[in-house]
């Protein structure tokens, strides 16, 4: 069996153009506390999900990319919109 990347790469295509994304301007411009970044991600990124049962972001791995040093630490317990956008490129 042979795979022709060009029905391959259409695939993939295809099923890009098809996935939502999260609009800069969708995210809100006041710093979040953790429950409301996840809350956040959840609503916007639910259509992503393989299976229902699956989450999209949670507590724990948001505190492992701050300690990998993949996101900066929250500024008094907040995240703002650019650790957002950070969240959502790692997710991607």
């Amino acid at each position: 069996m042979t795979i022709n990347p060009d029905n391959m790469l259409q695939s993939i295509l295809d099923s890009l153009s098809h996935m939502d994304y999260i609009k800069p301007d969708d995210i809100p411009n006041i710093d979040l506390y953790m429950d409301q970044v996840t809350t956040f991600m959840d609503a916007q990124l639910s259509a992503a999900k393989r299976y229902p049962e699956d989450k999209i972001l949670t507590k724990t791995m948001i505190n492992n990319y701050a300690k990998n040093r993949l996101l900066p630490a929250p500024d008094k317990k907040k995240y703002s919109k650019e650790h957002v956008l950070i969240l959502i490129f790692i997710y991607y």
